[in-house]
């Protein structure tokens, strides 16, 4: 999906969480170095390294976050990609001191994906074990173990979600069994043999990774979809300066916000689309109004200036169906909404006072627009179109 040029640039508030995530990852790597002793020469290596994985990195993380194929299409601030690689960057120095073949590095891979794309999740942990095993000096098995692991972690993290108790203790027993049998298979590839201690630490390795995981990766998931429900509410509190701006700028353009507003999280609410996104969405439709000319970009330039989600901004970039006509239900909910609200705060109140002609209104502008195939590309069923449509004639006034 083309973007336009404003929410390519990159915001103040996630250019503070990029630089943490570098300072973090740098900041793991003098840690490493001083943890093995590394000279001078060793060290400005692992540094460079740094330094070009991040840049790219980085740079696959935006473009990840601007195509919205990050989990839960992520709420667009990198604060909780900072706190899960600085989380990660923890599970590194802690597994310096783990003897080698046994850290639970499994779990960095399981954690990012809370987070990232899986194929994100896996080139962080990767690069994380590598950096470890190349401070470490540690040998290509040992080095070849902790990758495989973090493959297995990644892949098996795709399931956690939305299972059931039976499936969900089925996974937690691959895991289990992973973290406690891949270890030992690559020590015997090492040193072809296997004593009872190694026995003994690959099993507390596997209970580590298992209990870890069964403790802290549910509760990740439940922070995330909190963080990104209240991500879109704290958008809409009268309190946010960008809605003070809005209600200075014109209270008529601030009511007509939350009437659309309203009346979108109650269609997306009736359909069983995400009501929070509609709402937040609804509200911001118009923002371009503030700007003036060119409004789209100008909506976009706020947006992402403050960090909207990328659902959201998707939204407001099919304002009016001036760029390309909406692609989601929430689109389609909005377009709708605020077409009707804008109809009948035209039309004189006298007019308005009578139900009937409200309802009129709603038929027919709702059935021209259906007729002219506006959501023909939005995914919306002719059954959720009906229920919108009679959602909305259900509502006392529009106004």
């Amino acid at each position: 999906m083309e973007r336009t040029i404003e929410e390519n640039n990159i915001s103040a508030k996630r250019l503070r969480y990029v630089i943490a995530i570098i300072i973090s990852c740098l900041a793991t790597t003098v840690f490493l170095c001083y943890r093995f002793a590394l000279l001078l020469d060793a060290f400005l290596c692992l540094m460079t390294l740094n330094l070009i994985f991040l840049l790219v990195f980085l740079l696959a993380l935006m473009k990840y976050r601007l195509l919205g194929r990050l989990p839960q299409k992520q709420s667009a601030s990198y604060q909780k990609i900072f706190f899960l690689m600085l989380i990660c960057c923890g599970c590194v120095c802690i597994a310096s001191y783990f003897p080698d073949y046994f850290a639970p590095v499994m779990l960095m891979g399981v954690f990012l994906t809370t987070a990232m794309e899986p194929v994100m999740a896996l080139a962080a942990s990767l690069y994380y074990v590598l950096l470890l095993g190349m401070a470490g000096g540690c040998s290509i098995y040992v080095m070849v173990c902790y990758s495989i692991l973090c493959v297995v972690g990644v892949l098996l993290a795709t399931f956690l979600s939305d299972k059931t108790r039976v499936e969900s203790i089925a996974i937690y027993l691959i895991y289990f069994l992973c973290g406690h049998t891949i270890p030992l298979i690559f020590y015997y590839m090492g040193y072809h043999k296997i004593s009872s201690r190694n026995f003994v630490l690959a099993l507390a390795a596997g209970m580590i990774t298992c209990a870890a995981i069964m403790i802290f990766y549910p509760m990740l998931e439940r922070i995330c979809r909190q963080e990104l429900a209240h991500s879109y509410r704290k958008f809409l509190d009268d309190s946010y300066p960008l809605v003070s701006d809005i209600r200075r700028f014109s209270m008529a353009e601030y009511n007509h916000a939350k009437r659309v507003s309203r009346l979108a999280l109650a269609c997306a609410d009736e359909i069983g689309v995400n009501g929070d996104c509609a709402a937040m969405a609804g509200f911001y439709y118009r923002l371009g109004k503030m700007e003036g000319e060119p409004e789209i970009d100008n909506a976009l330039r706020l947006a992402n200036n403050h960090c909207f989600p990328t659902d959201v901004m998707a939204v407001m970039e099919e304002y009016g169906g001036v760029l390309r006509l909406p692609q989601t239900p929430e689109s389609a909910i909005v377009h709708m909404v605020d077409t009707l609200v804008t109809k009948i705060e035209v039309l004189d109140q006298d007019t308005m006072s009578s139900t009937w002609n409200q309802d009129m209104v709603i038929y027919q502008t709702l059935n021209e627009l259906s007729q002219k195939g506006f959501y023909d590309e939005s995914g919306l069923s002719i059954n959720q179109f009906l229920k919108i449509r009679e959602k909305l004639v259900q509502e006392d006034s529009l106004l």
